[in-house]
């Protein structure tokens, strides 16, 4: 389990610290789509077959 100390240390690290990347267009897209869109996921317990249903928001 990962968790956070308040501590008066500073804050050190063993691997280089590196910068945000851009995202590509692909990704962009993909995130776009899940954010204005809504996902519903039911499942039938006695078959275990999922239905999912996408709305636009």
């Amino acid at each position: 389990m990962n968790y956070a100390c308040i501590s008066d240390r500073a804050f050190i690290t063993k691997k280089d610290l590196t910068a945000k990347k851009t995202l590509s267009d692909e990704v962009k897209a993909r995130k776009a789509y899940i954010r204005s869109h809504k996902f519903s996921l039911n499942v039938n317990p006695s078959n275990q077959q999922a239905d999912v249903k996408i709305t636009k928001e």
